[in-house]
């Protein structure tokens, strides 16, 4: 239960941000309407999930904490996969 609850927080945050304008990992971002609703969805179960696992209170609290950091690390990524893209270009 501990690792659903961690996996789902994760992918409810990616198709958040997968889904917004802004997004750099994809050159189109993914259409709202189906993906947006399903990561606020993914978000909203995550918890109940995570509730069987920890106490209510602990529950969400790393619910709070898994997601702030997720959403804030996101759009690091595409920073480090495009420096590992330059890396194999140069062959180093």
């Amino acid at each position: 239960m501990k690792l659903l609850f961690l996996l789902l927080t994760v992918t409810a945050c990616a198709l958040l941000y997968l889904s917004h304008r802004h997004q750099a990992w994809l050159a189109q971002p993914l259409p709202p309407t189906p993906w947006r609703y399903a990561g606020i969805a993914l978000l909203l179960l995550a918890p109940v999930v995570g509730a069987q696992a920890y106490s209510t209170a602990a529950s969400v609290f790393a619910w709070l904490v898994i997601s702030m950091l997720t959403l804030s690390l996101l759009p690091f990524f595409s920073l480090i996969f495009l420096l590992f893209a330059k890396k194999a270009e140069h062959g180093c």
